[in-house]
């Protein structure tokens, strides 16, 4: 069986530990870990320039061109790269605990540093204010992508693995709850006081006092339980060898950069284009995300048991398949017709569901076990550098054709039409990887980086900060 969403479970049907102080130390390390990812749920969400409200802040109140935005949205991408390299520096020297709060902190004091110079920053020259929001997301992003993998990390040493599955479907379900929340609060707010930017500074500073207790949470939170031995890695010459031998991994890679590059080329403009060409407000797309989240999180558990019935590939291809079809109606939006994207909101929703998990699961079963940090690297890598690229050549192309004097509603079409093209591609592509019957696995961190980074995007907060979990059979297996 492969990895999917784990339901939601009440509290109390965690089991404890066998003495009563160690029980005690791991009640409350799960609850904190439960505080822990319900405060953070909208920073998480917010440091990711893709989503419709610091694409907003970035495009709308500062003018930046759609050259510039696609430049700030790569940049998560660019550093998920990049940790690859900086994280097992830093783990030679500190603990993982050690590095997620750094992280942390640091993130909180940057986002209240950029919420307060909102305030001086000139709003109608884009030329001064690009370079320091380029500085501000290129710092959030690398300490995101560095605290993702530490955060994952130092679970194993306070959650119990015979309880993850329980615990994790509950956690996740209150993330979810709170990721909608948060972003009914948004609109609340957007709507009350008509977007202004002062609103916004609000919204970003209650973010991060939420963040803030977060923080604290995960400095009261003690280690319950002695993590499991690792096994030891092949020498790394032989997990190449390895991975060249796995001919379905590397098809999967392959399929993974063409159907980033297929969907962030124009994923983060989709909100420029509802702002600048629909005369929408934040409040009004903020609707449309509320929608998209209740899609994806209602929709999940029966993409669930559809993939463990129908197997991951032939879901994920139907999944791609379904997909792009939303995308003929947005050739023929324009002012007149903005009642469609209720539906096409929802039905990306749940869409975006059924691929993420049958993605996640596929990967699991094609990464070999005696090469799986090579693997997860190599996949992290590959896919980040295309999905890195994508928005900044689509901005540069959209930018120079207005620059041009072309009509914008027609530009951002054509664009919308030629996005399905790599979209069918990807899927052509995933049908040449073999899936296996098995999942070899028990767990992999990091591998599903770049798909929660682009799901966050659409403010499927949740996803950025998912736990995936194997369910337990009733017999313990």
């Amino acid at each position: 069986m492969g990895y999917v969403y784990a339901p939601f479970v009440p509290i109390h049907a965690l089991n404890a530990t066998s003495t009563q102080p160690r029980r005690s130390l791991l009640r409350q390390a799960l609850a904190l870990g439960i505080v822990d990812g319900v405060a953070s749920s909208p920073l998480c969400y917010l440091w990711l320039p893709g989503n419709f409200i610091v694409a907003a802040l970035l495009t709308e109140y500062f003018h930046l061109s759609e050259a510039s935005y696609g430049l700030i949205v790569s940049l998560p991408f660019w550093c998920n790269f990049l940790q690859i390299f900086l994280t097992p520096l830093l783990a030679r020297h500190w603990p993982a605990k050690t590095i997620t709060l750094a992280g942390a902190w640091t993130n909180a004091a940057g986002w209240l540093a950029m919420t307060l110079a909102l305030s001086f920053l000139p709003r109608d020259n884009p030329a001064a204010s690009l370079p320091v929001f380029f500085g501000f997301f290129l710092g959030f992003s690398l300490l995101a992508s560095i605290n993702g993998v530490a955060w994952n990390s130092w679970t194993q040493e306070w959650s119990p693995e015979r309880l993850r599955g329980k615990y994790f479907g509950f956690r996740n379900g209150l993330t979810q709850a709170a990721t909608v929340l948060f972003l009914v609060l948004v609109w609340l707010v957007l709507r009350l006081f008509q977007g202004s930017l002062v609103a916004l500074q609000g919204i970003f500073v209650a973010a991060v006092a939420l963040r803030v207790w977060s923080n604290i949470a995960q400095h009261r939170l003690r280690v319950s339980v002695v993590p499991a031995g690792v096994p030891r890695s092949l020498p790394w010459r032989e997990q190449w060898d390895i991975i060249r031998r796995s001919r379905s991994l590397i098809a999967f890679i392959i399929f993974g950069a063409v159907w980033g590059f297929a969907y962030n080329c124009l994923g983060p403009f989709y909100p420029v284009f509802m702002y600048r060409q629909l005369g929408l407000s934040v409040a009004d797309v903020s609707v449309f995300i509320i929608l998209n989240s209740l899609s994806a999180a209602v929709t999940m558990p029966t993409w669930g048991r559809l993939l463990d019935r129908h197997g991951n590939k032939s879901v994920m291809a139907a999944a791609i398949l379904l997909w792009p079809a939303q995308y003929f109606l947005w050739l023929f939006l324009d002012r007149g017709n903005v009642w469609l994207l209720y539906g096409l909101w929802v039905w990306n929703g749940f869409t975006w569901a059924g691929f993420t998990l049958g993605q996640f699961n596929l990967l699991l079963k094609l990464i070999p076990p005696e090469a799986k940090i090579t693997a997860i690297g190599l996949n992290t890598a590959v896919t980040s550098v295309f999905t890195a690229i994508a928005p900044i050549l689509s901005g540069g192309a959209i930018t120079w054709a207005l620059h041009r004097g072309w009509d914008a509603m027609t530009v951002y079409h054509w664009a919308f039409g030629l996005q399905i093209l790599p979209a069918l591609l990807s899927a052509l592509l995933l049908l040449r990887v073999q899936e296996p019957k098995a999942s070899p696995l028990s767990t992999v961190f990091g591998a599903m980086r770049n798909i929660r980074t682009l799901g966050a995007m659409l403010g499927l907060t949740f996803l950025a900060n998912y736990v995936f979990v194997k369910p337990v059979k009733k017999d313990g297996s």
